[in-house]
């Protein structure tokens, strides 16, 4: 997928001001990677303030500490985020601010009137799942440096990751379901949101790969089935329940084969080897890994499945009747779909 690139008209002599010089190498490197920053001026220059900090960390004792900060703009309400317990004005430097941000129960808040405080959580937000549903209550754009040294923006559309070579934005899974929903006609709704937000926001962003088949439409089968040799039977978890992401996320770290969903959402099997007919191996190209092709042909011999992809380098990718949904982005930001 890919953004909009930031037109030059964005980056005007006021920005620029803003910004050191590490910073407009930066704003550069988001540029040529076709990664927009939100807002204006002031916030897109704290954001860029922000990502250079986590991407060039300072160092104590060998150690670069995990970090988080909000950047607040006009309109957007921390306030609204739920298990904030307070707000700690901070009188002080940002150097001198950021120490007191572990990036899991507290965070550096910058605002473009140039306050800083501390925002406190009752409980740890560092995982992505978290910061994703924090930044869709508030609105504010969040800056991250994982536990594995990733620098990370969080924002509406979804989470913009470095990885070493380049700036790379994952689409939100609240998104992706507005395109994903109508061509899979008959999927329940909130399974098919729950089943993206595992794939999307826990197995993706651990670089976990793994393969979920999804039969929304059971039927007894005329045409080749699962191999079970070396299933294993998962214990009433289903992924409607969100506190049973954990023991999916456990499990499914375990196995490089399939899970399989039933239409309410429970996990029955995971383990499971997919087999294919000679005509979906003729039908559907040589094409991606090998998740990639079974999952392509197992969706074009049984309609009534969808597969859902994740592959070990990040990217998701959904399948149905043995072609990869394509997500496309339009110039107005929003996205859009089809097989």
């Amino acid at each position: 997928m890919t953004a909009t690139p930031l037109e030059p008209a964005r980056r005007s002599p006021a920005l620029v001001e803003l910004l050191s010089r590490a910073e407009v190498r930066l704003l550069d490197e988001l540029d040529d990677d076709g990664v927009v920053i939100e807002g204006d001026d002031a916030e897109i220059a704290l954001v860029v303030e922000e990502l250079d900090h986590v991407r060039r960390p300072p160092v104590h004792e060998g150690r670069s500490p995990i970090y988080g900060a909000f950047v607040v703009g006009p309109g957007d309400d921390l306030t609204t985020a739920s298990d904030l317990v307070e707000l700690i004005e901070l009188d002080r430097d940002v150097d001198a601010a950021r120490r007191f941000a572990d990036g899991r129960f507290t965070y550096l808040v910058r605002r473009t009137d140039g306050r800083n405080q501390l925002a406190c959580f009752r409980r740890s937000v560092q995982y992505e799942a978290d910061l994703v549903e924090v930044q869709r209550q508030t609105g504010v754009q969040i800056v991250q440096r994982t536990l594995m040294g990733r620098a990370r923006l969080y924002d509406r559309r979804g989470v913009v990751e470095w990885s070493g070579r380049a700036w790379n934005v994952r689409e939100r899974a609240d998104r992706l379901l507005e395109v994903i929903d109508p061509l899979v006609e008959g999927a329940p709704r909130d399974v098919l949101s729950a089943l993206l937000d595992l794939c999307v926001h826990w197995l993706s962003s651990a670089r976990i790969g793994a393969t979920i088949l999804y039969d929304f439409d059971p039927r007894e089968d005329d045409g080749p089935s699962l191999d079970l040799d070396a299933a294993i039977e998962v214990p009433h978890l289903s992924v409607a329940k969100r506190h049973h992401f954990p023991a999916l996320f456990a499990s499914l770290s375990q196995t490089d084969l399939a899970a399989r969903v039933l239409p309410d959402g429970t996990v029955d099997r995971i383990g499971v080897g997919l087999r294919s007919s000679i005509e979906s191996e003729q039908a559907v190209p040589q094409k991606g890994g090998m998740r990639h092709r079974s999952a392509a042909r197992y969706t074009w011999d049984h309609t009534h499945t969808i597969a859902l992809v994740v592959s070990e380098d990040g990217p998701v990718t959904v399948f149905r009747e043995g072609r990869k949904i394509q997500i496309c982005d339009r110039p107005d930001g929003s996205i859009t779909g089809g097989c």
